[in-house]
């Protein structure tokens, strides 16, 4: 793509060949125009990847998606049970699980099941009493013995119970054998509207600029251009650090706004526009490791450990693929930790020729912004985050030296990975059927038209035209407990 300035001439620069009439016909050209943004990463990621929702939002300004997680819940411990001793083939009926009327903890053990406390000891189960004080009562035969002291905590609170079978004897019969069922968690987030203008007067009429690519060519007023790109770094920005203009209910462990039910509607704040919540406000309350105090990034035993717990969360132990974005005080820590492990002729910063896969299957070059690393099986792209070292969103004490900012400092793990055609992150955009709001750019005549000089109309009495921009989209984290976070130690993201 190349991109060149010129001068207005109305022989040659006609509503035919104008970005902005273009645009209007031919939604898909923004996702071309994106490739002159390579700065603004995560955006500029999504769109070359094709990594859009097939959701479709016509009437509404809000989507919901669903995340599957384990098909058992975590069975825990409501109360410790001291100097507990097992004996093998004695009853036991003080064991109490956890299990909440809001739905916040679940006991999904049934008569006959087998059970695994933390210290190995294993029991059956023969009954489960109803639900009470917030709690469920166990009675249990133990399978192994397991000698205790009085003075000790046997079994403590929060203790994980593992269900790992069941059992049953011959001739059993249908209605003793315990039934659950999983569902989905339902996310909820918003699409939000995002605008800005420019007004263009006679003089700048003269100025254009040229974008070519494959032989077409497209030009648009130069004086656009500082409005464009500071809308586009707006729309970064708030893909990042947007927070929901409603009542979140975060579940325990949780992660994006969650919906009660399907079609959940949520309070939002009165009198603010919709609102949705960005990345970081989706991945929040998944895998955030907090770095000790003083430390300006992470080793290189801390990095790995990290990028295996998110391999358990992950759909697959190996072959997943994270981008890894971060600030400049971020890069240098990464590199630094990682070179003695990690290593392709791609290790270097800004490395040409890294190399991802879109969403229909075809290795895509992301270009010298992009480094790939592999570890433990899996592939980590590490990309410059410029919303992470910018002055106006944290101050900087020291230039680009460690420490400089602390949330140049902070690693953002997303999971990138496919499944099914879907992938892990996605933008959504309002539109369908041709229509498409994701980016929208259209022109207001006053006394001045740029397409038609001559017409007798005019939207305004002002001797300028106005340009205006809008954007009603969102971003989705479809799996946030496979992504995470490492942040200094005192940052609140």
């Amino acid at each position: 793509m190349k991109i060149y300035p010129g001068k207005f001439n109305p022989e040659y620069s006609t509503t035919d060949n104008s970005l902005v009439a273009n645009l209007l016909k031919y939604p898909e050209i923004a996702k071309k125009i994106i490739e002159l943004y390579p700065r603004y990463s995560m955006t500029y990621l999504l769109e070359r990847l094709g990594f859009g929702a097939s959701e479709k939002v016509i009437g509404a300004n809000s989507f919901e998606w669903k995340t599957m997680g384990r098909y058992k819940s975590k069975n825990t411990v409501a109360a410790s049970v001291t100097g507990r001793t097992h004996v093998q083939g004695t009853e036991y009926t003080d064991v109490y699980i956890d299990h909440a009327a809001d739905g916040s903890s679940v006991c999904s053990i049934h008569a006959n099941d087998i059970i695994r406390f933390a210290d190995g000891v294993t029991g059956l189960v023969t009954n489960v009493a109803a639900a009470s004080s917030n709690k469920k009562q166990l009675t249990y035969k133990a399978l192994s013995t397991r000698a205790g002291n009085a003075s000790q905590v046997g079994i403590t609170h929060e203790d994980v119970v593992a269900i790992i079978g069941s059992a049953f004897g011959q001739g059993s019969e249908g209605s003793t054998v315990g039934e659950f069922y999983a569902y989905p968690e339902t996310h909820k987030n918003w699409l939000t509207l995002s605008r800005r203008k420019c007004k263009i007067n006679g003089v700048d009429l003269h100025d254009i600029t040229w974008v070519e690519h494959n032989g077409s060519r497209l030009w648009y007023f130069t004086k656009e251009q500082q409005m464009t790109d500071s809308f586009m770094y707006e729309l970064e920005l708030n893909r990042w650090f947007g927070k929901a203009s409603f009542a979140q209910t975060v579940a325990a462990g949780g992660s994006a706004t969650n919906a009660a039910y399907p079609g959940d509607e949520l309070t939002s704040i009165t009198g603010v526009p919709v609102i949705g919540d960005g990345i970081l406000a989706q991945i929040a309350g998944s895998n955030v490791k907090t770095l000790p105090s003083g430390s300006y990034s992470p080793d290189k035993s801390e990095l790995l450990a990290f990028i295996a717990h998110l391999s358990l969360n992950a759909r697959n132990s190996r072959g997943n693929e994270w981008v890894v974005f971060t600030g400049m005080a971020g890069m240098v820590g990464f590199q630094e930790a990682m070179e003695t492990f990690i290593g392709n002729s791609n290790a270097s910063l800004g490395s040409a020729g890294a190399v991802m896969t879109d969403k229909a299957g075809q290795d895509i070059s992301v270009g010298g912004n992009f480094s790939t690393y592999y570890a433990l099986g899996n592939k980590i792209t590490l990309v410059h985050n410029p919303c992470f070292d910018d002055p106006n969103v944290s101050a900087m004490t020291s230039g680009l030296a460690m420490g400089n900012s602390e949330l140049s400092r902070v690693m953002v793990f997303m999971d990138m990975s496919q499944q099914d055609g879907v992938a892990n992150v996605e933008l959504i955009a309002k539109g369908a059927e041709g229509f498409n709001r994701n980016y929208v750019k259209k022109y207001v005549p006053g006394m001045i038209n740029p397409n038609d000089p001559n017409s007798m109309m005019a939207a305004t009495g002002n001797d300028t035209f106005e340009c205006h921009i809008l954007s009603e989209s969102g971003v989705i984290v479809r799996n946030p407990q496979s992504c995470g976070v490492i942040i200094p130690a005192g940052l609140t993201i």
